[in-house]
């Protein structure tokens, strides 16, 4: 894992001295639990000291190579390994993280002596700003201490490697206490794995039914991306929305209501349901659409507060310019991108956040979106990083968009979230791009 420092997007502080880069391979190579990275056809990419004390190898003996030259599928242990093996496949195809164990695999030291050794591991997927597959983390976990406590009665001879075997449901074949266990140690695993598959199941279930796909109007093509703040329950609090009104016109929406978890993303749901309907069903303009969602959310007993921006898209012929009328309660500004490439913020005087119903009614702003241009629509964990400003974000956005201006407008969200967040999100982000074709 050949990896440079990295530069974390701080301001110097007030003593003007910059913060210490942090080494994130000399993080890795210091871990305490052995720990190898993976490509996603299983070779060997880096390991930590750990792992390298751990199996008596230097570096140069299992970077490069095939998990399976390094760690053989043995006879007294090819069961555990075609286990691990499986897990490793199934987590670079689902993206979703697993723990097998516990397993016996002895190691034998120096000497050539055999010592018994028995194992959790889990295994991370890693994912690549465009949500694929980067490298996977197989971590193990020693926990021999744990299980030979709880072997049977003292004096009791320890059972060779080659009485382990494996069941049909996971557990490791063994007798008396050892199995029991063994089995409660891999039942708590179990549950523990199953608790985070049922609750990532739960968000995916409630993002996919919240987050739908974008409409495909005459002349307008719309692009939406979404990245979590935490990958492993892939929902939060930011949304994004388009639809199409009774009058053809078209509206984008994004939102970002408090907090990254599931609570977070039903509370999102709801209102944005609300944002949705009112939108729909009364053809109002983006100022009055939130205004009425304000009211009809309060009416409902939904304590929410939140930034929200809506835009609506005028409908016209293919070819001519439309007329663009965007309003914000709260949210960062929205960016136009020239069919020349160029970008600017779209800027104007800021009305107060949806649920702090303050009375006052929020204002329409109008412009023009000619044929090649490009809206653009984000919450602020795109720009918004710990120790720096928005402000200072906001001014750099433009730049960072008209950087891209030989990008496509299909491929212009994955690009800016590879070169504003290429290391994962400290906030949700949600993106909606509207491009009137030329």
């Amino acid at each position: 894992m050949e990896q440079t420092a990295s530069h974390h997007p701080l301001d110097e502080g007030p003593t003007g001295r910059r913060p210490t880069k942090i080494d994130y391979h000399a993080v890795f190579a210091a871990l305490t639990a052995p720990k190898l990275v993976l490509s996603p056809e299983l070779m060997i990419l880096d390991a930590n000291d750990a792992l390298l004390r751990t199996v008596d190898l230097p570096a140069e003996a299992l970077l490069g190579r095939h998990y399976l030259d390094v760690f053989p599928a043995r006879d007294d242990v090819g069961p555990v390994v075609e286990r691990i093996v499986a897990s490793l496949e199934r987590v670079a195809a689902s993206g979703r993280l697993e723990m097998v164990g516990p397993h016996r695999y002895d190691l034998r030291d120096a000497a050539g002596v055999w010592h018994e050794r028995w194992w959790i591991w889990t295994n991370v997927p890693v994912l690549d700003p465009g949500g694929r597959l980067s490298v996977l983390v197989h971590r193990a976990e020693d926990v021999t201490d744990i299980v030979l406590a709880r072997r049977s009665p003292e004096g009791a001879p320890a059972l060779p490697t080659a009485a382990v075997g494996a069941t049909d449901d996971d557990d490791t074949v063994l007798d008396g206490t050892v199995l029991g266990h063994v089995l409660t140690v891999g039942s708590t695993v179990r549950r523990y794995a199953a608790a985070l598959d049922r609750e990532r199941r739960a968000a995916l279930e409630l993002q996919d039914s919240v987050l739908t796909p974008p409409p495909e109007p005459p002349g307008l093509r719309i692009d939406v991306r979404y990245r979590p703040a935490v990958p492993e329950v892939h929902v939060g609090g930011d949304w994004y929305d388009a639809f199409v009104q009774g009058d053809g016109s078209t509206v984008v929406v994004v939102g970002d209501v408090t907090g990254h978890d599931v609570a977070a993303a039903a509370r999102m749901g709801h209102l944005r349901g609300v944002v949705r309907a009112v939108g729909y069903c009364t053809g109002a303009s983006p100022a009055a659409a939130l205004d009425l969602a304000e009211q009809t959310a309060g009416g409902l007993g939904l304590d929410i507060t939140a930034t929200v921006a809506v835009a609506r898209i005028a409908p016209g012929a293919r070819g001519t310019a439309r007329a663009l009328t965007w309003a914000s309660a709260g949210h960062p500004p929205p960016v136009l991108r020239g069919a020349d490439g160029s970008a600017r913020l779209v800027v104007a005087p800021p009305d107060p956040l949806l649920g702090l119903r303050l009375g006052t009614g929020r204002h329409d702003h109008e412009t023009t979106l000619a044929p090649g241009e490009t809206l653009l629509l984000y919450t602020d964990g795109l720009v918004e990083r710990r120790g720096r400003r928005l402000r200072d974000g906001l001014r750099e956005l433009p730049e960072r968009v008209a950087a891209l201006r030989d990008v496509p407008p299909g491929q212009l969200l994955d690009a800016l979230l590879t070169d504003l967040v290429p290391d994962g999100a400290e906030d949700d982000v949600a993106l909606v791009a509207a491009h009137l074709e030329a």
